[in-house]
Parts: C-alpha cells; structure tokens; sequence
C-alpha cells in the first residue's frame, strides 16, 4: 500500500518535472530550427577569403591581458603569439596586468618586455589578488597612458587570458570587421586532448555547441551576444564610452563574470556588435579543402573540483549576479536570450528530478524482482497516458540534441570525439549540477550575511613551453597611481 501511494506520487513528480523538461526541449528546438532554417550550418556563411584578410588595411591593436599567478604559463604565451601572428609588430601591442606581489610573473613579463618592444608590463598599483575585473581596468588606464605617451590611440581593444593560443589571422578579422561593428567576438575552442580526458571532454562540447550553433543564432535574431573574456575586440571609441559611462570601470569589480556583462552593456548601449564564426583555408598541405576556425584555443580544466569551480563561478555570475544587478532589460530578443542563460536554474533542478525518477524506477524494479512482486513501470507511467507521450517526445529530443552536438564536435574533432560527446553529457550534467549547487549555497550565503563574491581563479596550463631566449636591456613598466584617468585626461591621448 505504501509502494502504490509512493508509485502515485512520483507519477505527479513526474508529470511536472516532464512538462518542464518538454518545455525546454521546445526551447532548444528553436534554437536547432533557426539554425538550419537560415543556413548558419553552411560553409558559404562563415567562409572568408584569405585575399580580403591578407589586404586589410592593419588597425593598431592592444591586447589585454590580465596575469595573476601567470608565471608558469606567461612567457610561454607571448613569445608564441609574438612569433605566429600574422601581423606587423608595429601594429599590436600586448598590455600585461601584473601585481607587485607576484614578482614571479613580473619577472617572466620583465623577459619578454626586454626583446619584444610590443610588449607593456603594467603594474595594478595595489597587491593581489583582487579580481580578473580591477586588473583589466588598470589594464585599460596603461593603454592610455601608452596612448598619451605616443600621442596616438589604439584602434582597437581586444581581450584574451594567460593561456590563450591567439589565431595567427584574428588581428585581421577584427581589423576587416571593425569599425563596422563596436564589438566582435570570436569562438573559442578546446585544445585538442586525449579522448581518455572525460572531464576537460565536456569543455569541447560545450564550446562546439555554444560556439557553432547557440551564438550564431542569437547574432541572426539581434540577441544577446556575451563576451568570452578571450577573443573579445572592442571598437576603441566605443569601449571609451562604456568606460566613462561607468567611471572608467569598464569592467564591474563587483561582477565575478566581468567578460559576460560588458557583452551585455554593450548591446544595452545599442552598440553594433558580432559573433564572429569565420573560417580560412588551412595552411597545412595535408588539410587540403578543409576549413580553419579563426578562433582562441586553449586548454580547460581535466578534473572535476576545478571545472566544477570554474562552472560554479560562471553560473554565480551570469544566472544570479548579473540578475540582481542589471534585472531584464532590453529587447525581446535580448530578453529571450537572457531567459536562455538564466534558465539554467530551473534545467539543472530538472536534471536532479530526472535522475532521481529513474533511479526510482531501477529501484522499484529491481525490490519486485527480488520479491516476486507484480510491478511495471506502467504503474508510474500508464500505458496510452499524456506522461508517456511527454516522455517519448522527450527522449526523442534528447536522441536529436545528443546527435546535434555529437555532429559539432565532428565539425571540429573527428569521429572519435564526436562518439565520446554521448557518454560525456552524463559527465557533464553531473559538474553542472554540483557548480550549480556551489553557486546558490555561495549567492545565498551572500545575500544573508553580505560577504562580498569572491572571484575564482583558474589554473592555466600553456601547450607549448619554449626555452628561454636572449635578454635585451629591460624597459620601464607602465606603473600607475591609484587613480582613475578623467574623461579630460582621455582626450589628451587623441
């Protein structure tokens, strides 16, 4: 009698978590239909002649690049993209944020700065660690001091990490596509890794699916397009005005998701903004005919405390922080994008319920076995009855998004990846589930007690070290005074 009446009550449980699953499968088929339905799949809409970039007029770019703990991984990162971007030195320079108590990385920065003239060593004017957000407004203010220093801006402001192995044709792509647009970004892969890295696995799919599909779609429909933080290039004359609209913090200090809320102010602000999916023929003879993403690669974390960290610190900031403080604003399309990342707190509950109704109908299948009981799942689920319809409709879709994003992954992995995606979304729903617990039991421990978000940093692992080379005669860092530049000041560097 109490199996039956439990039997009863998770056909309710079931009723109501399957409708909401339903409903969101909806919403991902939205997302599927308008991808195929406007072409976005199609080589012809990402294809960019290689002539169009090489004959570019080359706008001066300053790369930003915020180091905290970056010894292990900084030096290795700038003589590689010195030595592979196609692009004339002149044209580029590379901002390195640094701390005065973190004389390891100074030091690794002090060795490039020496035989790289393009590169800035500029020093926060306060000990570290503070947050990705207050380093790159110091960042920004030893743009400008550079700028006042040459009396000469930089046409172009462009994000990337520690880490980041920078396409040797990006600086191109966003000197063609800027000043058309205010903000480009451009996707963000994966590291080839061993199939056997389950973890660091889900970060490939994710990125295919988000990177290939998700903001193609939402650039076709005028949504909501975030920056990731690395392959972020901002029109300079547009970045300037979000900055002095905000006090010259473009990036908010008290965000620990910086990157995805100056893509926000940016479309808020009714600025031109594009996702960026564009692909080059690739230079390798043996890859004849096929396609080269014009795009950041790096490497993600392989275990799961620290994905779960990193995840835990996205969803705190996007679902929740980024909620509070700038609400739901925008247009319908905006909107909906904005529903599309904050739903994230309903559809990893939903994978919770989901788990657990099957997990109940293994246990109550296997109780009838044991005791010869007459049991079927028909009990929960009756045979002809709106929840078995809902069901299948649900496994159906499922069967059709792990195809999708198994079918993205070949795109840019192979065979073999893309096989693995299947067995890794049950990886993947597992870290999503446990960040998405972290982040709540954080936000709410915020709101009660008024403790300030941390910013979580992630360890950075660089591919390729080189040796160390020769040392030229070191420059004098760009140091700055605990004090914002005023718009004034700014006009100065014109």
């Amino acid at each position: 009698m109490i199996l039956e009446a439990l039997d009863l009550g998770i056909r309710a449980v079931a009723y109501t978590a399957g409708g909401a699953i339903l409903a969101n499968q909806l919403d991902e088929l939205f997302v599927d239909v308008n991808y195929l339905a406007r072409g976005l799949h199609r080589r012809a809409q990402r294809a960019v002649p290689i002539e169009a970039l090489r004959s570019v007029e080359q706008k001066r770019v300053a790369i930003l690049v915020p180091a905290w703990h970056e010894a292990e991984v900084i030096e290795e990162m700038l003589d590689h993209n010195l030595s592979t971007l196609d692009y004339d030195r002149d044209s580029y320079h590379i901002f390195c944020g640094t701390y005065s108590n973190d004389p390891e990385t100074q030091a690794r920065v002090d060795a490039v700065v020496r035989r790289a003239p393009n590169i800035h060593k500029v020093v926060v004017p306060h000990d570290g660690p503070t947050s990705k957000a207050d380093c790159l407004n110091w960042v920004y203010q030893g743009v400008i001091l550079e700028e006042q220093r040459r009396g000469r801006r930089f046409d172009i402001l462009l994000m990337h990490d520690a880490e980041d192995l920078i396409h040797p044709m990006s600086l191109r792509l966003y000197s063609l596509l800027i000043p058309g647009y205010d903000f480009v970004q451009t996707p963000v892969f994966s590291l080839r890794i061993p199939r056997r890295a389950l973890v660091s696995g889900t970060y490939i799919d994710e990125f295919a699916e988000h990177h290939l599909k998700e903001m193609l779609v939402r650039q076709a429909i005028g949504g909501l397009v975030p920056s990731a933080g690395v392959g972020s290039a901002f029109a300079r004359d547009a970045f300037e005005d979000i900055a002095v609209s905000h006090a010259q913090r473009a990036f908010n200090t008290e965000s620990v998701t910086e990157d995805y809320e100056l893509g926000l102010k940016f479309r808020l602000a009714g600025k031109k903004v594009c996702f960026a999916c564009r692909t080059v023929a690739g230079n390798d003879p043996a890859a004849a005919g096929r396609e080269e993403y014009i795009a950041t690669r790096e490497f993600f974390p392989d275990g799961f405390s620290a994905s779960i960290r990193q995840r835990s610190r996205w969803i705190l900031g996007i679902t929740l922080q980024t909620w509070e403080q700038l609400g739901w604003r925008g247009s319908l399309p905006v909107l909906y994008c904005l529903f599309r990342d904050r739903k994230a707190l309903v559809t990893n509950l939903l994978l919770v319920l989901a788990y657990a109704l099957a997990a109940y109908a293994a246990v109550r299948s296997s109780l009838a076995l044991a005791t010869a009981a007459s049991w079927s799942f028909a009990q929960i689920c009756p045979e002809g009855s709106a929840l078995q319809w809902i069901l299948w409709f649900n496994l159906a879709m499922l069967v059709w998004r792990a195809w999708m994003k198994g079918w993205l992954v070949f795109r840019l992995y192979g065979a073999g990846h893309a096989l693995l995606s299947f067995p890794r979304m049950a990886v993947g729903n597992l870290i999503s589930v446990a960040a998405m617990g972290r982040a709540v039991v954080q936000y709410v421990d915020h709101r009660i007690t008024g403790k300030p978000l941390r910013w979580l940093k992630t360890a950075h692992v660089f591919p390729c070290p080189d040796a160390l080379r020769a040392r030229q005669p070191e420059r004098e860092p760009l140091v700055l005074k605990e004090q914002a530049l005023g718009p004034g000041q700014l006009d100065d560097a014109r």
